[in-house]
């Protein structure tokens, strides 16, 4: 349980010290944070069914009992092929998928990326690489690089890479639309009519639902994807316009309307704002329908940074206030870990590595379920990737 808090929180104290600016610095805390977030052994829970499906690989009749986006099953292949482990195989994934978004997370945070960090790991971080949805995670980490051509206005290069993004999860289609406004000078005026139009009328589960449909149902795969998705979503969320989570993100959205001219005028500043505002909007689909949730994360670098960047605009005593304000934003997204038996107890697979002993699959499968303290609060698999 420490490791998870000494994770963010060390890079809370960072952001007061002096020597932390310093490039080796930085490259030793991300290398120790690969090492915990990335090598995560019997913790999460879809591996069990990717390391199914690849223990059982059948060369001579490919994606038998495999019905999900090929990208992801293409991708295991060489793998499987020269009978790499099925954990190497999985790390080294992650550990691909962790330097993209890391990478991109200090680049668009600069200056604020300890900030940034501080805020990213608990509330995302931990979801990403230790419960881990692969196909989604891998699927996120393609989809960034395609934002340089849209920097670049290179439609070409951008929608290949998102269609190659979205071979491995189809949320990656969210990145379509952002093509054409990402990089554009939006109008405060209509995101804000945007943004109030979308918390009153999509707070009704059935009605979103129905829009979702009559939009995408055309299509026979794309509707089966979203009846499972509907059936499978917290039914909580629909019809909750006011909430915690409402009022915190409403604020951020408040401060980035009010210095949007500012934020623009830095660098990577409109794709920044306008990111970070998609960010809040989807999170009102998000607490209707779980699933969009997934959406959000392909914007979430965005918004880390957009709410990062709200630091310069406070003074020096405000901006210790602000900063401990997102660390208590962090400790509470970090409470997931205390809700599901995914995350404790933790295991690393370099210990065991060391010590040349890997348990059975039987083993690592039922570890956590049954050790866990916190195993009666879970659902079982309630957010198992889809």
């Amino acid at each position: 349980m420490a490791l998870y808090y000494l994770s963010f929180c060390s890079a809370y104290a960072f952001i007061f010290i002096k020597q932390a600016n310093k490039p080796a610095w930085l490259r030793i805390y991300v290398v120790l944070l690969c090492l915990f977030l990335c090598f995560g052994y019997m913790t999460g829970t879809d591996w069990r069914v990717y390391e199914d499906i690849y223990t059982h690989i059948n060369f001579n009749n490919l994606f038998y009992n495999y019905f999900q986006e090929p990208g992801y099953y293409i991708y295991m292949l060489p793998f499987r092929f020269l009978n790499i482990d099925f954990f190497v195989f999985f790390i080294f994934t992650k550990v691909l998928c962790y330097i993209t978004i890391v990478c991109k997370l200090i680049t668009y945070c600069e200056k604020f990326r300890y900030i940034g960090l501080m805020y990213f790991i608990p509330c995302y971080g931990f979801y990403l690489f230790i419960d881990n949805p692969m196909r989604n995670l891998i699927a996120v980490s393609i989809s960034l690089y395609a934002v340089r051509f849209l920097l670049e206005r290179k439609p070409i290069h951008y929608f290949i890479i998102v269609i190659i993004a979205m071979t491995f999860h189809m949320s990656a289609c969210i990145m379509i639309p952002a093509y054409f406004y990402m990089n554009k000078d939006l109008s405060t005026k209509k995101i804000i009519i945007l943004y109030i139009a979308i918390n009153v009328l999509f707070a009704n589960r059935t009605l979103l639902a129905l829009i979702i449909s009559n939009v995408f149902g055309s299509i026979p795969y794309v509707a089966g994807k979203i009846s499972s998705y509907i059936e499978s979503s917290n039914t909580e969320g629909g019809g909750r316009v006011i909430s915690l989570g409402f009022i915190i993100f409403f604020t951020f959205f408040i401060l980035l309307c009010f210095y949007k001219s500012q934020i623009y005028k830095m660098k990577n500043g409109k794709i920044i704002w306008n990111g970070a505002i998609t960010f809040l909007i989807l999170y009102r689909l998000a607490t209707t329908i779980e699933v969009f949730m997934r959406f959000q994360l392909y914007y979430m670098i965005f918004f880390v940074a957009g709410i990062s960047y709200l630091t310069v605009f406070f003074t020096e005593r405000s901006k210790k206030i602000y900063i401990s304000y997102l660390l208590g934003l962090s400790v509470i997204g970090s409470n997931q870990i205390f809700s599901t038996w995914r995350y404790l107890p933790y295991t690393n697979y370099l210990t065991y590595a060391v010590k040349g002993e890997f348990p059975s699959y039987s083993f690592r499968s039922a570890y956590n379920p049954n050790n866990s303290p916190y195993k009666s609060k879970n659902k079982e698999n309630k957010n198992n990737e889809k």
